[in-house]
């Protein structure tokens, strides 16, 4: 595809899936952002008085958390503009005025050289045709001195590969198929979001330790640290990435059981019964590491993985 389709395509599906958020469920995840932030011994006071760009805000979690957290003024960027709609009526809701969203891709940022103290880029670049690209610009828009936070997807471990194979089934089956599979598991706007997101976003990419500060060396950056704590994602231990398998196998059967055709309940108790079997292989392992073995490293190794590479790097 080209970069105009990947941006249009990916734009479409995440645009779809944050309005579905009630403002519970949105709080929530702008609290996750700052929590974060402290866990991981970043200075509280950072954003106060800052100019921050939100590259790939998608409906602007990331935006609220840091105007919440004394930034001056937040400017929040996507392809997506219904996510971008979004994040509008929610800023304007509150009366948000140290916030502005508009179109722009990642790649092609519309800023001038060093115009942000900050920026952000959660969760992204993982998701374009040209990491390499993106890294660049958000070097190029922060000023000397200026940081950066940054979410890639770490390679290895079991969820990726599982994932890397239930894609083209889910393409089959087509987006609303899966979406009626999740409805009918009884699932939260979030976990709906992070499932259509891993089946059905155009470009998908996972990385290595080595290959991520090679990436960033090259596009300029001088140090980065890494987090370590308050991940409270799927790759925080082994136990809970199986717990996270679980939900997948639910979706599953749960679409089998309410299939609208043969075909569909078929391909639906394979994928139940793939992740199935996959759960069991990791729970062999868990199994072994509780019995000393395998290592506690070992274990996260072959289960986990790297986990999401979540950095603060700076200019």
């Amino acid at each position: 595809m080209t970069r105009e389709t990947v941006e249009r395509e990916t734009g479409k599906l995440f645009g779809a899936l944050w309005s579905h958020y009630d403002d519970q469920l949105f709080k929530e995840s702008v609290e996750l952002f700052p929590r974060r932030w402290k866990q991981n011994g970043e200075p509280p006071d950072h954003f106060e008085g800052k100019r921050c760009l939100d590259v790939g805000c998608g409906g602007g979690r990331y935006s609220f958390a840091m105007a919440r957290m004394g930034a001056a003024e937040v400017v929040g960027v996507d392809v997506g503009e219904e996510g971008l709609a979004d994040a509008r009526r929610r800023a304007e809701a509150i009366g948000a005025s140290n916030l502005q969203f508009r179109p722009a891709s990642a790649l092609d940022l519309p800023f001038e050289d060093g115009e942000f103290d900050f920026v952000c880029c959660s969760g992204v670049l993982h998701h374009t045709p040209g990491v390499e690209q993106g890294l660049r610009e958000c070097f190029r828009v922060l000023r000397p001195g200026g940081s950066m936070y940054i979410l890639l997807y770490g390679s290895g471990g079991l969820y990726w590969p599982l994932n890397l194979v239930t894609r083209p089934f889910a393409t089959a089956l087509g987006h609303g198929e899966v979406d009626r599979c999740i409805s009918a598991a009884g699932l939260a706007a979030n976990k709906r979001r992070t499932i259509l997101d891993d089946l059905f976003v155009p470009i998908l990419e996972t990385y290595t330790v080595d290959r991520v500060e090679q990436l960033l060396r090259s596009a300029g950056f001088s140090s980065w640290r890494r987090w370590t704590t308050g991940q409270n994602d799927h790759e925080s231990d082994p136990v809970t990435l199986v717990e996270e398998l679980r939900i997948r196998e639910q979706v599953w059967q749960a679409g089998a059981a309410s299939a609208p055709d043969d075909t569909a309940a078929q391909t639906e108790q394979r994928l139940a019964a793939l992740t199935s079997e996959t759960i069991a292989a990791a729970e062999v392992v868990v199994a072994a590491g509780s019995a000393a073995a395998l290592s506690d490293t070992q274990v996260r190794d072959v289960v986990v993985g790297t986990g999401h590479h979540r950095m603060v790097v700076e200019k």
